[in-house]
């Protein structure tokens, strides 16, 4: 850190200070080139070369090891353009496949390069100049429609379904490491000229975690659903439709969170946490009395459906807590 002081030129309406040679001469700035000025939201100024605004393309280096597909991975969320693995030693690559595999799972990443020794893999989505919402509603409205179909699976006893349900996760994956990877690009861009600031990108990090977490809790559902599809024989069909009621309320409550949170309703996110706290939570609460009549092992069996209603309902909570939080911690600046 520098400290300079202030001079005034002129009539007293100019004020300058000089600009560390080093850090000049670092970006090969001469007389006539020009700078940026610009101020943030906070007040700070921050000064950048105007020729720094080109493209500067982010390389990453790996070495192959055992824990390559880590270290692509890793590169691939801290927002590496181009990522180059090579072997040791110029010795063939061994996890070839393995690392071809990794490529098809990250959205964007493509290989445009390869020999024995080396494979170079390219981001090709200009992430910088994107808006992450698409993505990220994207993201959950799969996990959403994961949860809808895997209770379907078990009202109907479908195992076929219970298994395209864990299909799915893959692309709830895909799309969450690549909505990780645009959100870390933008919280660190000090210059404020991607489409959300720092600290909104905490806020939509959490909601595609949500929807990671949702898809998850899914197909953790679905597959004890695939090696007992007919868990639902024991229960009456009064009971089944209660389910079916749940479930239609539970879907409906999530993607009405989801809106609020990109409106900023807060007043939506209010009126919608006060009813899951009484219509679902009643509705799980009639399913959960319902349930607990039934003989211990059958109870025990159908405990995984109940906790996956509880993390459902929660999640939605969660995501109108973010909106209030967001709007009253603005109202307080």
């Amino acid at each position: 850190m520098e400290i300079r002081k202030i001079q005034v030129t002129g009539a007293g309406d100019t004020r300058i200070i000089s600009l560390p040679k080093d850090w000049a001469e670092r970006y090969q700035l001469d007389k006539g080139d020009n700078i940026i000025i610009k101020e943030l939201s906070t007040g700070d100024l921050i000064v950048y070369p105007q020729k720094s605004l080109e493209p500067q393309k982010r390389v990453a280096r790996i070495i192959e090891s055992d824990h390559v597909n880590r270290d692509i991975l890793a590169a691939y969320l801290l927002g590496s353009d181009i990522i180059v693995v090579v072997s040791k030693k110029g010795e063939a690559l061994a996890q070839k496949s393995n690392i071809k595999d990794l490529s098809r799972q990250l959205i964007g990443l493509e290989i445009l390069g390869e020999t024995q020794e080396r494979i170079e893999l390219h981001f090709l989505i200009g992430e910088e100049k994107e808006n992450p919402r698409k993505y990220v509603k994207r993201c959950f409205s799969i996990a959403n429609q994961m949860q809808s179909d895997a209770i379907t699976a078990f009202l109907k006893g479908d195992a076929e379904l219970a298994r395209e349900v864990i299909d799915r996760d893959v692309e709830v994956n895909r799309l969450y490491f690549l909505i990780v990877r645009m959100l870390k690009i933008m919280a660190d861009d000090k210059r404020e000229v991607s489409y959300l600031k720092g600290p909104a990108c905490l806020d939509w990090r959490m909601i595609a975690t949500y929807s990671e977490d949702l898809g998850d809790a899914s197909v953790e559902f679905a597959r004890i659903l695939k090696e007992n599809p007919h868990m639902n024989t024991s229960l009456s069909s009064e009971t089944l439709g209660k389910i079916r009621l749940l479930s239609d309320l539970t879907t409906e409550s999530l993607n009405q969170s989801l809106d609020y949170f990109f409106e900023q309703n807060v007043i939506g996110a209010e009126i919608m946490k006060r009813k899951i706290a009484t219509q679902l939570r009643n509705a799980h609460r009639g399913i959960q009395d319902d349930i607990s009549k039934l003989e211990k092992e059958i109870v025990w069996q159908l405990s995984s459906l109940l906790n996956l209603f509880k993390e459902l309902h929660e999640t939605a909570i969660d995501i109108g807590d973010l909106v209030i939080a967001k709007v009253n911690d603005e109202s307080e600046k």
